[in-house]
């Protein structure tokens, strides 16, 4: 194995680690705000989304809002991602020239919210 391929397997297990760590802590966080006092440790949550059909100490509701938690995270990911292909595609194309060009374009109604609040 050459330095390069060394190199990028640690930088991938480095990239692995730091989204394993803001996806949990998201939804540590997130569980927090809904369940409060009825919160699990930390550790009970983690082995639950590591393999969620192993017996888990999580009670039914925790799990329910465990895994939806998880999947809101990534359904934000998997919306930035698709926003920054087409970002990419229509700046290539020459759609548009910078992200504000393209928020304005994709998402106006935000684009007119944050301005709105930027006035304010």
């Amino acid at each position: 194995m050459n330095v390069f391929e060394n190199r990028s397997k640690q930088l991938l297990k480095a990239l692995t680690a730091s989204a394993e760590k803001e996806t949990m802590n998201y939804v540590l966080q997130e569980m927090q705000e809904v369940l409060r006092e009825e919160m699990p440790e930390e550790e009970a949550v983690r082995t639950y989304l590591q393999d969620p059909n192993k017996p888990t100490e999580l009670s039914t509701a925790q799990q329910i809002v465990a895994m939806d938690k998880l999947l809101e995270c990534a359904e934000v990911n998997l919306r930035t991602l698709c926003d920054l292909i087409r970002y990419q595609q229509l700046k290539d194309a020459g759609v548009v020239n910078s992200v504000e060009e393209f928020l304005q374009l994709v998402h106006p109604d935000d684009v007119r919210d944050v301005r709105k609040e930027d006035a304010d």
